[in-house]
C-alpha cells in the first residue's frame, strides 16, 4: 500500500538576515470588567411578551483579553461583547430548555446562563421560542466603578483575580507593609439571609485600623439586596480587632448570601427513550462511575438544580461509546456535564457488552445543615 507523504517546503533564508528582524510587538492586555444591564422585566416569546415575576442579576465579571502577536501595519480588535440566549417557559413559570444563542462569547457565560436559568415566570402560561439578548459593556479595570468591583468580589471571593484587590487597595494605606495581623476577625452571621431568594444580597465595606488594633469608621460603600444584610455585615467588622502597630487607612472586606435553590424541572419516565433491540440491565455499581461527580460550578454556586439522561454502549471489554445526551434540563450544562461523568466511567460488563444503557444523572443541592443547632 503506498502510503501518502505530506511536504512542508520552506523558503531557505540567510540567518544572518532571520537575525535582523526584530519579533512583531505584542500590545499588552489590561484586565477588563464585563457588565451586564439589570434584567428586563419582560421577555419576547414567539411573539408576545412574557413577565419576569422574580430574577437575580447578572454579576460582573473579569475578563482578561488575549490579544495575539501582530504587525506593525496591523491594528488589534477585540471579540463583540454581544451574547443571547434561548430557552422555553413550562407551566410551573420555569426555565427550560436553556441555549447560549451562536456567536463566539470571549468570557465565559456560564454565570449568565445559570442566573437566568434561576428566574421565574407567571405560572400556567408556559411560553416557547424565548430569547433574550445580552448587552454587556466592557470596561478597563482602573476606569471601573468601585461598586462593581465590591459586587465581583463579593461573589467570586477567592476566584477574583489579585488585580481586583489591588485596585480596591488603591484607596489607603491598608495593604501596605506591614501589614497589620488580625487578633480577631468576626463575620457576619449569614444565616438568617441564605436560601432567601434567588437574588443574593451583597455587600462591600471600608473601614479603618488605628494605632490599638481597633476598627473604626466602618462604612458600607456598595450593596445589593436587603439593607440589613449591609448592616450585618458592616457590624460584623465592627467587631474585629487587630494587633497593634501603625495605623492603616481603607481596608475592605466583601460578603455575600447564599443564593435560594430552586428546583429542577420534572424528568420524564426514562422509559419514553426506550427503543426496540436496546439490551442493557446495568446497576449503578457495574457503572463503576468516579465518585466525584462534578456539578457544573457556576449552577451550584446559583443553586440551580438539574438532571439529564444519558444513552450509551458499553463494550465486552468495558469501554463505552456511542454516548448521547437524549435529554437535559433546565439547560444544556448539565447535559454537557453529565455526557462527560458517562465518558469517564470505567463499567464491568458482560461478553456480550450493552447496547443502549440509559441513565438519568440528578444533579442536587442538599438541604443546608445548621452547624450550630
Amino acid at each position: 500500500m503506498r502510503g501518502l507523504v505530506l511536504l512542508a517546503l520552506v523558503a531557505l533564508v540567510p540567518a544572518t538576515a532571520l537575525a535582523t528582524v526584530p519579533p512583531p510587538p505584542v500590545p499588552a492586555a489590561k484586565l477588563n470588567v464585563v457588565s451586564f444591564a439589570a434584567p428586563p422585566a419582560r421577555v419576547s416569546c414567539e411573539g408576545r411578551d412574557v413577565a419576569v415575576v422574580e430574577s437575580a442579576p447578572i454579576h460582573p465579571k473579569a475578563w482578561q483579553p488575549w490579544i495575539p502577536p501582530v504587525s506593525s501595519t496591523s491594528t488589534p480588535t477585540l471579540p463583540s461583547p454581544g451574547q443571547s440566549f434561548t430557552f422555553s417557559v413550562n407551566a410551573d413559570g420555569a426555565v427550560t430548555d436553556l441555549k447560549r444563542g451562536p456567536g463566539f462569547t470571549p468570557w465565559p457565560s456560564d454565570d449568565q446562563a445559570a442566573a437566568v436559568a434561576s428566574w421565574r415566570f407567571a405560572p400556567g402560561a408556559p411560553a416557547q421560542g424565548c430569547k433574550l439578548d445580552l448587552a454587556p459593556t466592557q470596561t478597563v479595570l482602573d476606569s471601573t466603578a468601585p461598586a462593581k468591583l465590591f459586587e465581583l468580589l463579593a461573589f467570586e471571593r477567592r476566584n477574583a483575580p489579585p488585580a481586583v484587590r489591588e485596585a480596591l487597595a488603591k484607596v489607603g494605606d491598608c495593604n501596605q507593609p506591614p501589614r497589620r495581623a488580625p487578633d480577631l476577625i468576626a463575620y457576619p452571621d449569614l444565616r438568617t439571609f441564605n436560601d432567601k431568594s434567588i437574588a443574593s444580597p451583597w455587600a462591600g465595606v471600608r473601614y479603618n485600623i488605628d494605632a490599638k488594633g481597633a476598627v473604626r469608621d466602618v462604612r458600607v460603600v456598595a450593596q445589593g439586596g436587603a439593607t440589613a444584610f449591609a448592616d450585618a455585615a458592616a457590624s460584623s467588622i465592627a467587631e474585629s480587632r487587630f494587633y497593634p502597630g501603625s495605623a492603616r487607612t481603607g481596608c475592605y472586606a466583601a460578603f455575600a448570601a447564599r443564593s435560594k435553590a430552586t428546583p429542577a424541572p420534572a424528568r420524564p419516565d426514562i422509559k419514553v427513550f426506550e427503543r426496540p433491540g436496546d439490551a442493557c440491565e446495568i446497576t449503578r455499581e457495574a457503572l463503576n462511575v468516579p465518585e466525584n461527580k462534578t456539578f457544573p460550578p457556576a449552577y451550584a454556586a446559583r443553586g440551580v438544580t438539574g438532571w439529564a439522561i444519558v444513552r450509551f454502549d458499553v463494550a465486552p471489554w468495558g469501554q463505552i461509546g456511542n454516548v448521547e445526551v437524549v435529554a437535559s434540563q433546565p439547560s444544556e450544562a448539565f447535559g454537557i456535564a453529565a455526557r462527560n461523568l458517562v465518558q469517564s466511567a470505567r463499567p464491568t460488563a458482560p461478553a456480550t457488552g450493552y447496547r443502549g444503557c440509559l441513565v438519568p444523572i440528578v444533579y442536587a443541592i442538599p438541604a443546608p445543615v445548621d452547624d450550630f443547632d
